[in-house]
């Protein structure tokens, strides 16, 4: 049965938690709560480290919490395969970082239009109570038995029954079973700001954006705990006059991004040689239309003229790394072969190298890849948005020990963690990779290291019945 909500006093507000992806229930498959979110990724975006939902071709729909230090900062929205850059960040007015828990509402405006997108309705009507919902999200995976496990990247689906409401949230509970619906779930830690979606006269309506969680005595992740949502009917109005009356921004115009837009790759080499293409905003237009385009034969054309395209920032990304981001892979294959005998430097700030092993960890040019981006100052403990080191992919999504060898020897930390606090000894040890754990062993990593679950690798070696792992961590 839902346990009904109730209006809490301070010392339970305390106990709150900031709720972000999706976590399911540990006795049904997760690939059936992957594909009920396949579902719907032409509806959910992705800012700031949060989800989102597109309510028009030009704006998103998120918590006010996920934007507070984004309000004057340039970043991207993810919808599907593509990013798009924001043009202003609105945040509700009564919105108080002190008090987060109420008006937790924002909305985003995108320069461009989305393209690979459908948006949804927001909801008006004031009768969520009872309504079966869909959530949406993607980072940190756990079920309500485990809690928290891994941020794998993968989004997901999951079902939950409104509680109750009040005027600026709705509630839920998330249930085990078999008092639950079919797929149940709440949201955890990276979709703050994500959808709880409703379909009704055979549209897509948005009730809700994932706000906060309270752990009525149980543990982040577990059964039992409440799930609250900004309650969009309540809100509506204010949403609407937002998106009513904005103002279309500005973006940088010449001839030759004309010609980009045209697929005209003559015209676009005949202006190459117009000065005016220098200035900073029409330079990055450019570069950034040619890799959201993805047009490798345009980005050639550019690196062939002598462009130095490592001073152009887009998002404060080097066009290097903002390819790579993207997954553009073409577009950064005619980088790589052009900074092969052109001297460049990525600055310290710089995630190539997470991201290049990521994309190209199947590729046969890896090692040599790494070792020009290496050579060319790349930070070899930078981290992906998930906390990843370019060990840790490396160690979770390849059998290249070749590779770690050689992150090890350039100087990777050993026992740096991710966001979950897992190590790469953690993961050799839960994937039992034997000759991974076993290097890394006598590289000197720490088997008293604990995750954020509280494990150390021999636990993790433990739980996943890896006999020859548990044997070789128990012997240090």
């Amino acid at each position: 049965m839902k346990v009904p909500y109730v209006v809490v006093g301070l010392a339970a507000l305390l106990l709150s938690m900031v709720a972000q992806a999706i976590v399911i229930r540990h006795d049904v498959s997760d690939e059936k709560y992957i594909a009920l979110g396949k579902k719907y990724s032409s509806s959910v975006a992705y800012v700031g480290g949060c989800a989102a939902t597109l309510v028009d071709m030009h704006w998103i729909l998120t918590a006010a919490h996920c934007l507070q230090d984004h309000r004057n900062v340039p970043f991207l929205v993810r919808v599907q395969d593509n990013h798009y850059r924001v043009a202003r960040v609105v945040i509700h007015p009564e919105f108080s970082s002190e008090n987060d828990e109420i008006h937790d509402i924002a909305l985003v405006k995108l320069k461009d239009p989305v393209r690979n997108g459908i948006p949804v309705k927001l909801y008006s009507q004031r009768d969520e109570t009872g309504m079966s919902v869909v959530f949406i999200g993607k980072g940190t995976f756990g079920n309500g038995q485990d809690g928290l496990i891994r941020d794998d990247g993968k989004q997901r689906g999951a079902t939950n029954t409104v509680d109750d409401v009040t005027e600026q949230v709705i509630a839920f509970t998330f249930n085990a079973p078999p008092d639950t619906t079919e797929l149940e779930g709440i949201s955890s830690r990276g979709d703050s700001g994500g959808p709880a979606f409703v379909s009704a006269s055979n549209r897509l309506y948005v009730i809700g954006v994932s706000s906060y969680q309270m752990s009525h005595g149980h543990r982040e992740g577990n059964y039992g705990v409440g799930e609250y949502y900004t309650r969009v009917s309540s809100y509506r109005p204010w949403l609407e006059q937002v998106i009513e009356n904005a103002s279309t921004p500005a973006i940088a115009g010449h001839a030759i991004i004309d010609a980009l837009l045209d697929n005209d790759l003559s015209a676009f080499g005949e202006h190459l040689a117009d000065p005016n293409i220098q200035q900073p905003d029409v330079l990055t237009e450019v570069f950034y239309q040619i890799i959201m385009q993805n047009k490798p034969e345009f980005a050639a054309a550019l690196v062939k003229a002598d462009i130095d395209f490592m001073t152009v920032r887009i998002n404060q990304q080097s066009p290097f790394e903002f390819a790579l981001r993207q997954g553009r892979t073409d577009i950064v294959d005619v980088f790589m072969a052009h900074t092969r005998t052109v001297p460049v430097k990525h600055d310290a700030t710089s995630r190539v190298l997470p991201y290049y092993v990521a994309y190209y960890r199947n590729s046969a040019n890896l090692l040599e890849g790494v070792t020009q981006l290496l050579a060319q100052g790349a930070n070899i403990n930078a981290v992906t948005s998930a906390g990843d080191s370019a060990l840790i992919i490396t160690g979770w999504s390849t059998d290249n020990l070749a590779l770690i060898k050689l992150l090890v020897q350039a100087g990777a930390n050993i026992d740096q963690p991710n966001n979950n606090g897992d190590t790469p000894l953690m993961d050799a040890a839960y994937l039992g990779k034997i000759a991974h754990l076993d290097y890394l062993l006598t590289q000197g990593a720490d088997t008293f290291l604990t995750n954020k679950r509280g494990h150390t690798a021999l636990d993790l070696a433990r739980r996943a019945n890896h006999s020859d792992a548990v044997k070789r961590l128990s012997s240090n």
